[in-house]
């Protein structure tokens, strides 16, 4: 069990309380999607997609399990007196929900009605029980009459929050024999950037990854081609490839450990197109470990989790080898533009090449590939289109 949010207090605080409680459990959960990460260019950087969930099994007071969450967003850096809470319950719920979070001093303009729950898991549902959206301004407004219930986009939503008090069966509601009350806190929404270190497109680093994008920006500095590649993104990726390499995962070709395998060649990746060599990864992730992990409250990765590393950067740097002799040598580069955008995708596919790493190969023998095309490929193949 573990989080990306870089704090072990904040994992404690989530934990802490249901220990004494008899029969009480919890659990944590860390989620990643990358769904959309070998998109291009890279859609989607993990943290989009990093939640992390908290399920605690027992009844509890709603102001207590309430002050329990403000108190670990507190310790994550959230302002709480800035959160809107946007609420959906049955009416009786309801108000015990506004009572609770009144006797937390949260001011009674602060709870808004809502029947729309903006990115909330679809299994929360407040015909279970009371379901509370804690949002935050994204200090940026879309229109004149954003307010504290605004849905439009100009607020993030933090946490989403269930208390599950009944079970739906053959239709109907019976009350649940076992309450439960969950929270799945999303790491972008909890960290925001705070200018520091490299830029990203559309705005800072998060205060999450600051550190860790400085330092491999210091690693990446000779790459011989301007721009060189981005900091940011890999400091996004190798962050959580070493938090799944300290679980123990080992890359390989399903579930999770593909997972795995996919973030750490998308670094290579990374390296690869801007002319870094291909073993560099290794001291990428070394970077991660040592300024984003050990930090969190983590011992340093363990030899075998270095020789996981060692031994699929090897297999990739065969990859991008065997890829490059293909595309240089096939008289691939001789065929039309439709049919080009088709063999660079079919060869990741097949070969596992990046496509960003493809396109410059092409560029590298004066063959400009038709971008639109290769989207269009892209987006087919992926079934998307």
């Amino acid at each position: 069990m573990f989080t990306s949010v870089a704090d072990v207090e904040w994992r404690r605080s989530l934990a802490s309380s249901s220990r004494p409680d008899a029969g009480g459990a919890v659990v944590l959960q860390w989620i990643l999607n990358t769904s959309r990460l070998a998109a291009l260019p890279p859609a989607s950087p993990p943290s989009a997609g990093r939640t992390v969930g908290a399920v605690w099994v027992g009844a509890r007071p709603y102001a207590a399990a309430l002050r329990d969450v403000m108190e670990a967003l507190g310790r994550s850096g959230t302002e709480i007196g800035e959160l809107t809470f946007l609420l959906s319950a049955e009416p009786e719920d309801a108000t015990r929900v506004r009572r609770g979070l009144l006797a937390l001093e949260v001011a009674w303009d602060r709870v808004v009605h809502s029947d729309r729950l903006p990115g909330a898991p679809s299994r929360m549902d407040p015909a279970l029980g009371p379901c509370l959206t804690l949002r935050r301004p994204s200090g940026a407004p879309l229109f004149a009459h954003c307010g504290p219930g605004c849905v439009c986009g100009c607020h993030a939503s933090v946490a989403h929050i269930q208390f599950v008090e009944r079970r739906a069966k053959a239709g109907r509601l019976t009350a649940a024999r076992q309450p439960l009350f969950e929270m799945v806190a999303s790491e972008h929404g909890l960290t925001r950037p705070d200018g520091t270190g490299p830029s990203a497109p559309g705005g800072g680093v998060s205060s999450l990854l600051a550190r860790l994008a400085a330092d491999i920006s210091a690693v990446t500095a000779d790459a011989p081609t301007e721009p060189g590649p981005s900091s940011v993104f890999l400091a996004d990726v190798s962050s959580a490839a070493v938090l799944l390499l300290g679980e123990g995962i080992a890359p390989g070709p399903r579930g999770r450990h593909h997972v795995l395998r996919r973030l750490i060649r998308t670094i290579g990746g990374e390296l690869a197109v801007h002319g870094i060599p291909v073993p560099l990864l290794s001291q990428v992730i070394d970077v991660a470990d040592a300024t984003y992990r050990i930090p969190a409250g983590f011992s340093p990765l363990s030899v075998r989790s270095r020789g996981h590393v060692r031994d699929e950067c090897a297999a990739f740097e065969r990859v991008v080898n065997r890829g490059r002799e293909y595309v240089m040598s096939s008289g691939l580069l001789s065929g039309g533009p439709n049919e080009l955008a088709r063999n660079l995708v079919r060869i990741r596919a097949e070969l596992g090449v990046p496509l960003g790493l493809s396109l410059r190969w092409c560029r590298e023998a004066g063959v400009e590939p038709p971008l639109a095309s290769v989207a269009f490929e892209d987006l087919r193949t992926r079934g998307d289109g």
